[in-house]
């Protein structure tokens, strides 16, 4: 699956080895549950706003799947439909992993997204008709 951080086929490199680039905090007098202490070491926190081609990518769908809602309450999902959208094993995989809780304990979508959801799938199995849909 693509994500919007990094190109799929990135390769990692040394500075990306977390064995040979880690270290030991020795700074003993920090508490271990400052939360100062952690504040530039969290994962940046994923886009919350629709970017301008997934924009352009709303608009070139048919009206009837343009999915409104999904945009407006998860715009970081509707870039990831973008980001995967041409590539059919990879979009396949996307839409199956917001359709099926394979961790457990998921909440699940509001029914107008989730609506849009299954809309989407079915536009794009009408187009990628050979495409495995039973992973």
């Amino acid at each position: 699956m693509t994500s919007i951080y990094r190109p799929k086929h990135s390769v990692v490199g040394p500075e990306a080895d977390v064995y040979r680039s880690g270290h030991v905090n020795t700074n003993a007098g920090a508490p271990a549950d400052d939360e100062s202490s952690w504040a530039g070491r969290r994962k940046a926190q994923p886009v919350a706003v629709l970017l301008p081609a997934t924009q352009r990518w709303l608009g070139s769908l048919p009206r009837e799947v343009q999915p409104h809602a999904l945009a407006e309450q998860f715009p970081r999902l509707a870039n990831l439909f973008f980001l995967n959208w041409n590539n059919p094993n990879d979009c396949v995989e996307f839409i199956t992993s917001l359709l099926v809780d394979k961790r457990g304990g998921r909440r699940g979508f509001p029914a107008d997204v989730l609506k849009e959801i299954h809309g989407l799938r079915l536009y794009y199995a009408r187009l990628h008709p050979i495409v495995d849909w039973e992973r």
